[in-house]
């Protein structure tokens, strides 16, 4: 999910205030000029990947604050190492 503009300088210490250790979670903001492997694609033979949530039109001009996704997505990230 695409979350608000300069989330991803922040990602480490709503990280670290939220008890989490950026380093040990492999979990990387990307900030303006970068991209992610949106569906349709196979990700060069890794496998397909698909959306969660179809992207809108309407919810595109106002995305969500990144600390209200921030704790899902770092436990998401956690479980996946363990």
């Amino acid at each position: 999910d695409r979350t608000e503009a300069g989330a991803a300088a922040e990602l480490p210490e709503l990280l670290y205030r939220m008890g989490w250790d950026d380093a040990s979670l492999d979990l990387h903001g990307l900030g303006p000029g970068t991209y992610v492997t949106a569906p349709p694609s196979d990700r060069a033979g890794l496998g397909p990947v698909r959306w969660l949530r179809s992207p809108a039109l309407d919810s595109a001009t106002k995305p969500p604050q990144a600390r209200l996704l921030l704790g899902t997505l770092a436990y998401v990230a956690h479980r996946s190492r363990a």
